[in-house]
């Protein structure tokens, strides 16, 4: 036997490790058996024409026959004994066979009709694509171990491979990190948290982690802040450290329905917002949501007037700037003001920038590079390093 097809199974009752080889049944096999370990829980004994009876009228609404012959009803039982420790006895004088434990329980993996399986795919795709490695990890095994006993109609691996998702990268978060975080989140623990605010200032602070929340391309934390006193949201990206308490608390109701794309960010928000747009910019606008109330009102050159019922100024500046003249701030003037502003710093900046100047820059970088490799090769080629 080769080590590769070997696992190490714990067993937590008994403390102790022992070796199984990996055992993988089709789907149909384990209805099978499924099928036989119901027959022998229903009678004290169990004839092998009647399994075959069974077996023959069978059949299920995903259109598996079971009907089959005496030697394959032979391996399945085989294999509840020898896979499944099944207590399954056979005596020749009644011809038949028994469960001697009716307690025995027959752990049997999900079956699942196709498209089960297929959000189960899908599922473990996106979770590869915007969790980062600890945790799409684990997704995939579970995947793996679902479809070891599904059998699909089209190749899984194919359907994987084909099923794109293009995002921007998301925001850094250090998978150990992230990690802590998450389990955290998932046992309902407390944790302390290292987090930079806006200057860049570490605190220490104890947060109950409500809810992990997946929002413009990076992962954050609302909960219960106990520094503030108050319901908090962090991003995963600002925090520099992270470690698990042993309190536990409870899941707030309040919190968790708290979070919506139009309410999930703590920023302070403008009521009442108008926008005029061009056609391209009403087609941004419509993939690129501020507001899940947001509307659109046509005026007679063929434009649009959007109006949004409450946005952040750190939400609508950068939407604004990326519609590329596109959209027009109309009111409040609070808004209108924060875009001007930022338009006028963008062209401040560029402006301060001088084509020549960054060319000739980049030049003496460059000559410089070759100066010092120069130098390194020559001492290299002396045989000692160059310490004066």
């Amino acid at each position: 036997m080769s080590i590769s097809n070997i696992a190490i199974i714990f067993q937590p009752h008994s403390g102790q490790y022992h070796e199984k080889t990996f055992f993988t049944a089709s789907r149909k096999q384990l209805h099978r058996m499924a099928a036989i370990v119901t027959l022998l829980k229903q009678h004290e004994w169990v004839t092998m024409k009647c399994i075959l009876e069974r077996m023959a009228e069978t059949e299920f609404t995903d259109g598996a026959y079971l009907g089959c012959k005496n030697r394959t009803i032979q391996r399945d039982i085989k294999a509840l004994q020898m896979e499944y420790q099944s207590p399954i006895e056979y005596s020749k004088v009644k011809s038949a066979y028994r469960l001697s434990s009716k307690e025995w329980t027959f752990q049997v993996p999900a079956l699942l009709n196709p498209d089960e399986l297929l959000a189960i795919v899908i599922g473990g795709k996106l979770s590869q694509d915007i969790f980062p490695s600890s945790i799409s990890k684990r997704v995939t095994r579970a995947v793996n171990e679902v479809l070891r006993y599904n059998e699909s109609e089209e190749s899984t691996e194919e359907l994987m491979t084909s099923l794109k998702v293009l995002t921007e990268a998301p925001a850094v978060t250090q998978d150990q990190i992230f990690e802590i975080i998450f389990e955290a989140w998932h046992s309902r623990h407390m944790l302390r948290i290292n987090y930079a605010d806006k200057k860049g200032e570490s605190v220490l602070r104890d947060i109950e982690p409500h809810t992990l929340v997946f929002h413009e391309m990076q992962w954050s934390i609302k909960g219960y802040c106990h520094l503030r006193h108050e319901p908090r949201t962090f991003h995963l990206a600002g925090i520099r450290s992270a470690l698990i308490l042993d309190k536990t608390f409870k899941a707030s109701r309040e919190i968790i329905d708290s979070v919506t794309p139009d309410t999930f960010l703590d920023y302070k928000k403008i009521p009442n917002v108008t926008i005029w747009l061009n056609e391209d910019g009403k087609r941004f606008a419509a993939m690129y949501t501020l507001h899940s109330k947001q509307s659109f009102t046509k005026d007679d050159d063929g434009n649009y007037n959007m109006f949004v019922p409450a946005v952040s100024l750190e939400r609508i500046v950068p939407w604004m700037l990326r519609q590329q003249g596109n959209a027009k701030p109309v009111s409040p003037p609070l808004m209108t003001e924060a875009v001007r502003d930022a338009i006028r710093h963008l062209a401040d900046v560029c402006q301060a920038c001088d084509p020549n100047e960054i060319v000739d820059k980049v030049k003496e970088q460059v000559k410089q590079e070759g100066e010092a490799r120069g130098k390194r090769k020559a001492e290299e080629e002396r045989g000692y390093p160059g310490d004066s």
